[in-house]
């Protein structure tokens, strides 16, 4: 037989005898891979195709074409009798072509209304295919069914076969189904007929629309799905918009609700992370195991074996190790995908389809499961050079320091983290920063190396638990480093995602411009709620108040509309802030392009371009407000002054209003301006409905102005609880029984969607990183206690009991992993600001506890391992030292 086949022989006995120790190097093996494993499966089903996102925008069309000026002359509903002859009239030839209806399209149910979009669309049609994703029932067919989504359904409280009504006139429409787009689960919208979409949007019925309707409610948009591709040029001589599936292609990569697929690139990072740990978790592994086999390794010296065959008996373990972990690993990662995929795919309000493998990436993590394994058993053998008799009495290998040695690889390794720090931040290169991370942090295990034993010679004056560990630590200092420099680079790791993900939560929340504050809802109507109204409006958000805001307008025309009707509005004063005044200076962007409202948001910090002159009761200012309005403030208004929520409408204490003439209404243009006394009340807003001006009724005979009839705002503050969407509803439904559908906007702050997305992903990136924590400082610090038998075994002896036997192990684990704990966060501290500097991003103190936990569970972990390490030494059964 062999030297190979009998080191291997003897490999299979060792695991087998030592099952405990097989069983714990498998699951330093198996969980990381299993966790890695699990991740890609998951990213790859998350992973939409180009073409489905096509089909949720077109279907199976071809071409989409539509006719602006056609549906103006002819009128919505005639249209949409004739568009498709008129199509085919203009392309020369017979088109076959689908007709599509969208528009504002509100469904109302039990006293409430969801503000929802409408579609309507032929389902049954092949076309279609692929637009909506049937939940539950069947699609609508008949003018008096709707399909509704997914979110609608659950806001109205009504399911298949229930009644909704749709459009101003609450028309009725049996529910039967429940319909999502793949792209946005969130979305509201409900799905009828072309014919019923038509006749029961707002304003639909008229090519010109009612003027009180709000912009964005008072049109209806008719598009032609065609399955061919259409001569384009031809069609848009003849007034015809032709877009084709290519153009598709490119807007589809908008369609997510969160951008940039942070939630892939959330689970790609913690999958490379996950993988880049295996290697230091198995190097640290082996090398205590080779150091716990050193009299197995003796006896196989004396028996004659060569330092070949006891590198062999290591390395074979490895490979062996690594085969069983790859196929367990993998095994568990994708049946864990199963439960995981459907609350990964909620949390991204997105339709996934089923669980598919990455067979591309489970390859790699099989190469990289039995190829690690197999190479960190070999390098840790290269140690089994060893003095035979010392092996065989079990007595400790005496540590060889090299001084000069050790001060080198410091030098090197950390002016190479370094620099590899700055690269990555000046490069945004997150991995550059992981890699000089690391780079760092096993430099400083490699330095406790030497630290170690003096320490433990300075241990004098510590309680005995505690300094029995930490000598024991010291007389062991290359294994009790290895741990450390694991728990270290969990730690780190652990640091740089939780980092990572806070500063992509903040730069959401930076960027994102909230429209009042977080809980409460402001209200904008273009015809007067009745007092009842607004009674019954307070009613359903659960408010004491709600605060009314009238608009200062100019004196009303005195002539009559073009039709012979009065003008229902007239404009309003606005005060001139910085976005309004960036836009009125002209100018343009670098590549010629003139500056939009956006721009000059961005360039200015201000957060609107809107600031009107608002009317406000006195009694209502503290609601306002938020706060208990000062005796400077309600005598301010009394004085006929105005009251300014932002320093940067007045900055030298006066504001200037603007307004058109009551001639401008009929297109003979000037502009009303008035410069007011006004007195700042906070220094800056960041919301953008509340930068603006208030004064009372009383003021504005001095200024020439009058409240406008028609318009108005109201501001509902934050109850006791959030606005749920069920109060938002009934709210809604409120004011639409009394003023109609289609003549008021409602919007509840309740923050941005890609916030609310990172911080969950955020919390699961936590609860994974405790549970890899504390199972891997679990594992490594079972075989660490090592170490401590002869000292347990001389206790026991000498009468310790098992409870303090337990305790001194488990302090000995925790010193170890704490000063690990101590060195990662002090590595993820001085890597956190080049991370967040590569990625853009700013600092939140909120993942640093999400650090925190990851430390106390590793600790926690290590402590119990040593507890039952401790536990489990009985009594002196060979001469210790």
């Amino acid at each position: 037989m062999s030297a190979r086949r009998v080191a291997l022989r003897l490999a299979v006995r060792g695991m087998r005898r030592d099952r405990r120790r097989t069983f714990i190097l498998l699951a330093a093996l198996v969980v990381p891979l299993a966790v890695a494993a699990a991740l890609s499966t998951v990213r790859a089903t998350s992973i939409l195709s180009p073409e489905t996102r096509v089909e949720a925008l077109i279907g199976q069309s071809q071409s989409v074409v539509n006719n602006g000026a056609f549906v103006r002359e002819q009128g919505v509903e005639r249209a949409l009798a004739t568009g498709s002859a008129e199509l085919s009239r203009a392309a020369g030839h017979s088109v076959e072509s689908y007709v599509e209806v969208n528009g504002y399209l509100p469904a109302a149910a039990n006293g409430r209304q969801v503000d929802s979009f409408g579609y309507g669309v032929d389902l049954d049609a092949a076309i279609h295919r692929g637009r909506f994703h049937l939940l539950d029932g069947r699609t609508p067919r008949g003018d008096r069914e709707v399909a509704l989504s997914q979110s609608v359904a659950e806001r109205l409280g009504v399911g298949i076969g229930d009644e909704v009504g749709l459009g101003p006139d609450a028309a009725p429409a049996t529910v039967t189904g429940v319909v999502a787009i793949v792209t946005d689960t969130l979305r509201k919208f409900v799905v009828t007929t072309p014919l019923a979409a038509v006749r029961n949007t707002p304003g639909a019925a008229s090519a010109g629309g009612q003027q009180e309707l709000l912009p964005g409610r008072n049109s209806t948009v008719l598009t032609w799905h065609v399955p061919v591709r259409l001569d384009s040029e031809a069609l848009r001589a003849r007034g015809w918009s032709v877009s084709d599936r290519q153009r598709a292609f490119l807007l589809s990569d908008n369609e997510s609700m969160v951008p940039g697929d942070q939630v892939n690139a959330w689970i790609l990072g913690i999958t490379v992370l996950v993988v880049a740990e295996i290697g230091l978790v198995l190097g640290a592994v082996y090398a205590i195991v080779v150091r716990g086999n050193r009299r197995e390794l003796g006896l196989l010296a004396s028996a004659g074996a060569g330092p070949g065959v006891r590198r062999a008996v290591i390395s074979y373990q490895g490979l062996l190790a690594g085969v069983a972990g790859v196929v367990i690993a993998i095994i568990l990662g994708i049946a864990a995908a199963f439960p995981i995929a459907p609350v990964a795919a909620a949390r991204s309000f997105e339709i996934w389809g089923p669980v598919r493998p990455d067979l591309g990436a489970l390859a790699v993590l099989a190469v990289l499961g039995i190829a690690t394994p197999a190479v960190s058993a070999l390098v840790a053998a290269r140690g089994v050079a060893l003095d035979v008799v010392a092996a065989l009495r079990d007595q400790p290998e005496p540590v060889r320091r090299s001084r000069r040695r050790g001060l080198l690889v410091i030098a090197g390794v950390a002016p190479m983290g370094i620099f590899l720090l700055a690269s990555g931040a000046i490069l945004n290169t997150p991995m550059l920063v992981l890699v000089g991370a690391l780079s760092l942090v096993c430099g400083v295990g490699y330095l406790l190396r030497g630290l170690l034993p003096a320490l433990g010679e300075r241990a004098g004056g510590l309680p005995l638990l505690h300094r029995i560990g930490l000598r024991a630590a010291a007389r062991s200092a290359p294994r009790a480093a290895a741990l450390g420099t694991v728990i270290a680079s969990l730690t780190l790791l652990a640091g740089l995602v939780l980092g990572a993900m806070g500063g992509l939560t903040a730069e959401v929340n930076r960027t994102y411009i909230a429209n009042s504050p977080d809980g409460t809802a402001f209200i904008y109507t273009t015809r007067m709620p009745s007092p009842a109204a607004v009674n019954a409006m307070t009613d359903a958000f659960e408010v004491d108040r709600v605060v009314g805001l009238g608009l200062a307008s100019p004196p009303p025309p005195k002539d009559l509309a073009d039709d012979g009707s009065n003008f229902t509005f007239w404009g309003d004063f606005q005060a001139r802030n910085p976005v309004s005044e960036c836009m009125s200076a002209g100018g343009s962007l670098s590549d010629g392009s003139p500056r939009t409202p956006e721009q000059c948001v961005a360039e200015t910090g201000f957060p609107t371009q809107s600031t009107p002159l608002m009317v406000i009761a006195p009694d209502d200012l503290s609601v306002l407000l938020g706060r208990a309005a000062t005796q400077a403030e309600l005598a301010a208004l009394a004085q006929h002054k105005v009251l300014v929520l932002d320093r940067r409408l007045a900055p030298d204490g006066t504001v200037t209003v603007d307004a058109p003439k009551p001639d401008a209404a009929q297109g003979q243009g000037g502009t009303i301006s008035v410069r007011l006394p006004a007195l700042v009340v906070q220094e800056r807003t960041t919301y953008r409905n509340l930068p603006a001006v208030l004064v009372t009724e009383d003021a504005l005979d001095g200024i020439g102005a009058v409240v406008q009839p028609n318009s108005a705002y109201f501001y509902v503050p934050a109850s006791a609880g959030a606005i749920s969407p069920e109060q938002e509803d009934r709210a809604r439904g409120s004011l639409s029984s009394d003023i109609g559908t289609g003549f008021f906007s409602l919007e509840v702050e309740r923050g941005p969607t890609a916030g609310k997305v990172l911080r969950s992903t955020t919390v699961a990136s936590i609860a994974l990183l405790v549970l890899a924590a504390a199972t891997l400082a679990f594992v490594t610090v079972s075989l660490a206690t090592q170490d401590m038998r002869p000292d347990l075994s001389a206790l026991a002896a000498a009468g310790a009991n098992r409870r303090f036997r337990s305790l001194l192990s488990a302090s000995h684990a925790g010193q170890v992993t704490l000063l690990g704990v101590f060195v990662g966060s002090l590595g993820a501290v001085v890597a956190m600001p080049a991370l967040l500097a590569a990625m853009d991003v700013g600092w939140s103190f909120w993942p640093w506890l999400g650090l925190f936990a990851c430390g106390l569970g590793a600790v926690a972990a290590a402590g119990l391992a040593g507890w039952f390490s401790g536990a489990g030494v009985k009594t002196l059964l060979r001469r210790a030292y």
